[in-house]
């Protein structure tokens, strides 16, 4: 199987790419990790897994998650993206705030995840007989998605489409520690939960546990915004 992030989101995201109006990249990219994030729950009990991974749970689990998740990330992404770096200059990182300034359509944002999360089980079924297979679209998938976002930033894609990101307190003294605390105590933790020793369940709990810390970091910074500096 593709990693979760960022390899399998490299299959989907050029539909964005293609008909910036048509997609929401933000579904496109949660929704292309959806199905592996079932993963996280390993041993608790709950029916989600195999069910992510077969067609009905596009609709019973990658749906609603991705369509949360890409709630949450559009109400982080202004204040994480003020503290990313200006460099890489290519990647424009910083331009990333904008996504808390989007609102597609339902329908736009239901699609997009439908279509990524289905693009996941597609992928996994055929690399899955071959593990050489598998290492190599992990890889080429990782590497076809920094392409991807190079061509964003270095065209100032995200600008074209939804104009310049939304003014955000700059706090690194509060954000940095918050999202490292967070991040660690995530890790901490799934190290003790239930199928710590399977790969791809620490990996998928490490993955929410990084999430997380960055919501974590945005909030906390957001509890005094006069005390920053606004960036753009």
């Amino acid at each position: 199987m593709p990693l979760t992030f960022p390899s399998h989101a490299a299959l989907p995201l050029p539909l964005k790419l293609w008909r910036p109006r048509w997609f929401d990249g933000v579904a496109l990219t949660v929704g292309a990790a959806s199905p592996d994030l079932a993963y996280a729950l390993d041993g608790s009990g709950l029916p989600v897994f195999p069910l992510s991974h077969r067609w009905p749970g596009l609709f019973l689990f990658c749906l609603p998650v991705t369509l949360a998740g890409a709630l949450l990330v559009r109400r982080a992404a202004p204040v994480v993206a003020a503290h990313l770096p200006s460099r890489p200059a290519a990647l424009a990182l910083r331009d990333y705030g904008v996504l808390g300034a989007t609102r597609p359509a339902l329908a736009v944002s239901a699609v997009s995840a439908l279509l990524a999360a289905a693009s996941h089980l597609v992928w996994d079924h055929v690399t899955e007989p071959a593990p050489v297979l598998d290492l190599a679209s992990t890889a080429g998938g990782a590497l076809a998605a920094l392409a991807l976002a190079v061509q964003v930033g270095r065209h100032r894609l995200l600008r074209a489409w939804h104009g310049a990101p939304p003014a955000r307190p700059v706090r690194p003294g509060v954000f940095w520690p918050v999202a490292a605390v967070v991040t660690a105590a995530s890790a901490a933790v799934a190290a003790q939960l239930p199928g710590a020793f399977l790969l791809h369940t620490t990996g998928a709990r490490l993955l929410l546990g990084l999430a997380l810390g960055l919501a974590a970091a945005a909030a906390a910074t957001k509890l005094r915004p006069r005390a920053g500096v606004p960036r753009r």
